[in-house]
């Protein structure tokens, strides 16, 4: 088994005791204990009936392993990533075999439990199906290298690397989940908008019916399509006719709109004032 480990305590990777560097602490918003990297192909298991007193989050790179979360057994594999919070039992078990990697981290702080409520990374424990792996484990990586570079402000760099870690994550969970799945259709909108738009072509980037995919767009996004796409010209607009001088009516043109009456209609409906009287005011 090939472990690479960094400790914030100097006397951690020499006590006899169980994990020195299993702390918690209030004293700043994010302290990182430790944190590391496992690589191996021969099997274990890891049991800790009473936890730690921190937080533990890894990250699997390749391989499997068998997790229990409470009396359920899940299987986790490459992309998975695992929270555990403070005093919680934890318990997973590599059957060896196919090379398994994981990234490890554990920290504490009086922001800690914050900010994962604010990245919508609770309850704990969880398991979260990720997306994005080069980012995440870019993001470990880092934390790896603050801890090699020693240095006066090294706990605030390290607490700033975590931070990206974590952030890292949620961003991941967040393409990985439903709500994303426009993803395709919106790249398009923010890069067309000023052409003519076709629903159906936008539901057929989705893989869905125009029925459904109005419905699902409205429940995600707050409004219509075409109303989210009325609002990228407007917005579009709005910054033509702050940052340039061209005529309102070439303005209305650049943001898909041919008819110049129609457009001042539309963007005094939308802005309160109508073009002229926008501009003026910027």
């Amino acid at each position: 088994m090939n472990q690479l480990c960094y400790y914030s305590f100097r006397d951690a990777r020499y006590s006899d005791t169980h994990h020195l560097c299993s702390l918690a602490s209030d004293e700043m918003p994010l302290v990182v204990n430790c944190a590391g990297n496992v690589e191996t192909s021969f099997a274990f298991t890891t049991d800790l009936p009473e936890g730690r007193e921190d937080f533990y989050l890894f990250y699997m790179v390749c391989g499997s392993m068998r997790l229990w979360m409470g009396e359920e057994e899940v299987r986790i594999g490459a992309g998975d990533a695992v929270l555990f919070p403070p005093r919680c039992h934890y318990r997973y078990t590599y059957e060896g075999g196919e090379p398994l990697s994981y990234l490890w981290v554990h920290f504490t702080g009086s922001y800690a439990l914050s900010l994962l409520e604010e990245c919508a990374l609770t309850p704990l424990p969880r398991c979260i199906a990720t997306r994005d792996g080069v980012g995440i484990s870019g993001a470990f990586r880092r934390l790896f290298d603050v801890f090699e570079c020693t240095h006066s402000l090294q706990k605030q760099e390290l607490a700033c690397a975590l931070q990206q870690v974590i952030l890292t994550v949620a961003k991941s969970v967040s393409l990985k989940s439903e709500g994303r799945r426009f993803e395709t259709s919106l790249r398009y909108l923010h890069a067309s908008y000023q052409k003519k738009i076709s629903i159906p072509a936008l539901a057929r980037m989705e893989n869905l019916s125009h029925s459904r995919y109005v419905v699902l767009f409205r429940k995600q996004m707050g409004m219509s399509p075409m109303a989210y796409v009325v609002g990228l010209r407007m917005s579009a607009a709005c910054e033509l006719l702050h940052s340039t001088d061209l005529p309102v009516k070439q303005v209305g043109v650049l943001v898909g709109y041919a008819d110049a009456h129609f457009f001042s209609k539309l963007f005094k409906k939308h802005v309160g004032m109508s073009p002229q009287s926008y501009r003026q005011k910027r």
